[in-house]
């Protein structure tokens, strides 16, 4: 079915700006910072930004964009990766509603077109993993 694992997002908050997003993933590059997921947005005039990366490039990638961003934090998040198939979804989020796990936010995508990364927070993400991963074996 799915398997889970807990990951380190870098969550920011800054004015919305044209081009920002520019400066922010130009700056991580020169890093060498591997993004292995990304969600941005604005709401009115603050835009919102979080990135997973590569564990290794975590305190880079915060290095890198702080000169840009005045908010920075760092949160915990259910990384889940599921087939990419009718219904894996719908599996993941019954096994968290059946369990009373509310879920904050999640975002995700099928790059491959095989497999599907979900990057969720939820009110209880150490419990969430331990049912998700329980339910595949």
């Amino acid at each position: 079915m799915a398997r889970a694992s807990i990951g380190k997002a870098i969550h920011c908050v800054a004015k919305d700006e044209t081009g920002l997003l520019g400066r922010v993933v130009v700056a991580m590059a020169q890093k060498n910072v591997f993004i292995l997921h990304l969600s941005a947005y604005t709401v009115s005039e603050i835009g919102y930004l979080e990135l997973v990366t590569k564990p290794e490039d975590f305190d880079r990638a915060i290095a890198a964009i702080s000169y840009f961003i005045p908010k920075i934090e760092e949160r915990e998040v259910l990384i889940v990766e599921f087939e990419n198939k009718v219904g894996t979804l719908a599996e993941v989020a019954k096994i968290l509603g059946n369990h009373n796990i509310g879920i904050r936010y999640v975002y995700g995508t099928s790059a491959d077109g095989f497999k599907i990364v979900g990057v969720f927070s939820t009110e209880n993400n150490r419990r969430a993993c331990e049912l998700i991963n329980g339910s595949s074996e």
